[in-house]
């Protein structure tokens, strides 16, 4: 017991805090579509919004700086193709269309500074081993419409980080791609009071092939946001806040395959924990070796499904689980040694009294082991997954 809590102190003393990033993520008051069902987010938590929601003052004010914006450029996302999700770094690979709608004063912006509009705008959440361009114009020069407006198409290929993943309740869990498109500001000129992004929700949306096998999709969104840089940049002045649209798609897993893939087996080991002591009591060689053969079948099973998830700074669900089943696996081996211990005293008494009541608390406690298991694991894992925080 002494070493235990030694260790537990050393091990809270040299743990690392996290210290958060003071860039921020605000949702807009510009439109946003959302095509995902709500229905799916209550029972799991998830919830796909960054950041926190405006109150109703900033709602007004920032109506208030989109009226009154410099430049106001749309911009909407077709992904047409989705695959290679990989959980380890995370990331995922996908190609598009995206296209842009802006007006004359940020055509004569881009002139002035003899630019074209993919130049000004970047992909923010692109790999750095997919070196740009990111953005390829499909064409030579923006069209010219009809309302006076300029308009340029672009496709996208790459890889792309992905940033939100309800790893805690894994292996129960939610994920969505994200496509980041943001200005790259070179002269402190395009911040968010002078230039806004205004997503296209009637026409942005996802393809045929916008598919990662063995997941579930759950939909599509895009919205504005207001990007806080804890940062000047250098330029002088306030910290700078810019405007991007995020697109992304979510996707989940099937409750009922993961608990066929990943629980199953895991129900199988303790099922013989709980059988372990239904084996015949003078059988203590069978006993004592169901215990250690679950324990190395648990440790070669949670090293399978880790090696599919990033080096994680907290347990998911599917780790407390395994908590659960190391700690019931490690009772059952102490009880059968402690137990066969007694068995052997019992053999040096006389009968009587006394040999009889020591034999009957160890046929009660070979009875009522299951019961016990059952009871104390079902409660602990109902109440590791309340005690997951909510929107993770």
């Amino acid at each position: 017991m002494l070493a235990l809590i030694l260790a537990l102190l050393a091990i809270g003393r040299i743990d690392v805090t996290h210290v958060q990033s003071r860039d921020a993520l605000r949702l807009s008051s510009a439109s946003r579509a959302l095509t995902i069902d709500p229905r799916q987010f209550p029972p799991s938590g998830w919830n796909t919004l960054r950041g926190d929601l405006l109150s109703a003052d900033e709602t007004r004010v920032d109506q208030e700086e989109l009226v009154a914006a410099q430049h106001l450029v749309r911009v909407g996302v077709y992904a047409t193709t989705t695959s290679e999700l990989d959980l380890s770094v995370p990331s995922y690979s996908s190609s598009g269309y995206v296209w842009l709608n802006w007006k004359e004063p940020l055509q004569r912006y881009l002139e002035a500074n003899e630019a074209t509009i993919d130049e000004r705008f970047t992909l923010l959440n692109t790999l750095i081993t997919d070196a740009p361009p990111e953005l390829e114009p499909v064409g030579q020069e923006p069209e010219r419409l009809d309302d006076g407006s300029y308009y340029q198409l672009f496709t996208y290929r790459g890889r792309y980080y992905l940033d939100q993943a309800s790893f805690r309740h894994y292996p129960f869990m939610n994920v969505s791609l994200p496509l980041v498109i943001e200005a790259d500001d070179v002269d402190g000129s395009l911040g968010y009071k002078s230039l806004r992004l205004e997503p296209d929700i009637r026409n942005s949306g996802m393809g045929l092939f916008a598919r990662i096998i063995g997941w579930l999709n759950q939909g599509w969104s895009i919205a504005e946001y207001r990007h806080h840089y804890a940062t000047n940049f250098g330029l002088g002045g306030a910290e700078s806040d810019y405007s991007l649209v995020l697109f992304e798609i979510s996707f989940g897993t099937s409750s009922w395959s993961a608990f066929w893939r990943l629980l199953l087996p895991l129900s199988v080991l303790m099922a013989m924990v709980l059988l372990v002591f239904k084996v015949r009591s003078d059988e203590q060689d069978a006993r004592a070796s169901i215990p250690v053969t679950v324990l190395l079948t648990l440790v070669f099973l949670q090293q399978a499904y880790r090696e599919d998830l990033p080096q994680l700074p907290f347990l998911t669900y599917l780790d407390q689980v395994y908590v659960v089943a190391y700690v019931v696996t490690l009772l059952a081996f102490v009880l059968v040694i402690w137990i066969g211990r007694r068995y052997a005293d019992m053999e040096a008494m006389e009968d009587g009294p006394a040999k009889e009541s020591i034999q009957a608390r160890l046929e009660h406690l070979d009875n009522s082991w299951p019961l016990m298991v059952v009871m104390f694991g079902g409660t602990a894992i109902a109440v590791a997954w309340m005690l997951i925080p909510p929107g993770t």
